[in-house]
């Protein structure tokens, strides 16, 4: 009988005490979602910068703006892609193992598209180097085809981001809010 009374005291010893280390857990986890969340919003507000660019680029070929105008237009993507993606990506990939399976997939995706996105960046800057001696970049149909891709991969990036925000602010403030939220693959 004491055997029995031990384990049972050893049981009511863990229910009382499991508590406490979840309980532990869960505010780094909660502090690690609300920093990807943020980091999210801000890759979302840097992505529509860069989707505004790229539509001034993808008019300005139509237009006929100047290969200096389209060079000072895609500088400032890149430094938006180097200075703020860069960064926000490097520090998701660091917060990715604490967040929930849904959002290290959202954040999977939003790099994909990112990186699709420099790469079409790149591409463009050094297409429009090699003309820079020859016609206007207006008439350059390789040109005009990476900026609609540049212009293709921001606007992905914003949907995913935008996305991505939503879903996860709304789930973190039912936690806050004691709402019983599962997680979600």
């Amino acid at each position: 009988m004491s055997t029995l009374f031990k384990n049972a005291a050893k049981a009511v010893a863990i229910a009382l005490v499991l508590p406490l280390f979840v309980a532990a857990e869960l505010p780094q986890q909660s502090k690690a979602r609300k920093e990807a969340l943020q980091l999210t919003r801000s890759i979302e507000q840097t992505s529509r910068k860069i989707q505004r660019d790229a539509d001034d680029l993808g008019m300005g070929h139509r237009s006929q703006f100047s290969n200096r105008s389209h060079n000072i237009k895609l500088q400032r993507i890149k430094d938006h892609i180097n200075e703020q993606l860069k960064p926000a990506f490097d520090r998701l990939a660091e917060l990715q193992p604490q967040l929930p399976e849904w959002k290290q997939g959202a954040v999977d995706q939003m790099r994909t598209s990112a990186v699709s996105l420099a790469s079409s960046t790149n591409d463009a800057i050094l297409k429009l180097n090699d003309n820079q001696i020859g016609r206007p970049a207006a008439l350059n149909p390789e040109y005009g085809e990476l900026v609609a891709s540049m212009a293709s991969h921001a606007d992905s990036l914003v949907q995913l981001a935008d996305a991505t925000s939503d879903y996860g602010g709304a789930q973190l403030k039912g936690h806050e809010a004691g709402l019983p939220i599962t997680s979600h693959n």
